[in-house]
């Protein structure tokens, strides 16, 4: 008897301990399998966002590679551009978005707006390499806007890493049309040097030093 006792004991404490605390035991036991489904639903949304992403990526993508775009082709391309900068903002899908934006400004004549663009995108840049072109297309259209100094003054103050030889360059064009000679051709010899480093050809670097007076040692 005292170990039927014992087991009917046993079995009132369990009930008694289920009675004050079953009910919590039920809500943790709810929490953690809403947490667990919450996850899942989260990596769900997640991937389902990058997927969206790179799909209209690809699309807009596949549009500027054309020659010429349509007007409904540029449309496309606009709304594709402002869709990836709304809905992933913050990323290097809206990043290049908005370099395309910038192209699309100039092909209609809006270098303003453009620049606007360009700076949004620098001030935003996810790394150093889309800050960098952000600034070089800045520049190239001060440039072409006459802006030289201010376009110089750009690039002397951008770091340069990943188009180093395109801003050496680009220096060296405007101080050729500042009337510096002396620090444009050392600004071409310098993007000489990096395209050759990287195993490129830029044979119109060759024809710009000979402008100047020779390619120099």
């Amino acid at each position: 008897m005292s170990e039927l006792r014992t087991e009917e004991e046993q079995v009132e404490l369990i009930k008694k301990w289920w009675a004050e605390n079953g009910k919590t035991v039920i809500v943790a036991l709810v929490l953690s399998i809403a947490a667990i489904l919450g996850w899942q639903w989260w990596q769900n949304q997640q991937q389902a966002k990058v997927e969206a992403a790179s799909e209209a990526y690809e699309q807009m993508v596949e549009l500027m590679s054309k020659p010429e775009l349509t007007d409904e082709q540029k449309a496309t391309a606009q709304h594709l551009s402002t869709q990836l900068q709304s809905e992933h903002e913050g990323t290097l899908y809206a990043n290049y978005a908005s370099l395309f934006k910038a192209r699309l400004q100039l092909e209609e004549k809006k270098p303003d707006d453009a620049l606007a663009t360009l700076k949004a995108v620098q001030a935003a840049a996810v790394n150093e390499t889309v800050s960098e072109v952000a600034v070089l297309r800045q520049a190239q259209i001060l440039w072409q806007q006459g802006q030289n100094d201010q376009a110089l003054s750009l690039l002397n103050n951008l770091k340069a890493k990943t188009y180093m030889g395109e801003v050496e360059e680009l220096k060296g064009d405007l101080l050729t049309e500042l009337k510096q000679p002396k620090e444009a051709k050392e600004a071409y010899l310098k993007a000489r040097a990096v395209f050759i480093n990287l195993g490129i050809q830029r044979p119109v670097i060759d024809m710009k030093l000979a402008d100047l007076g020779g390619a120099g040692a």
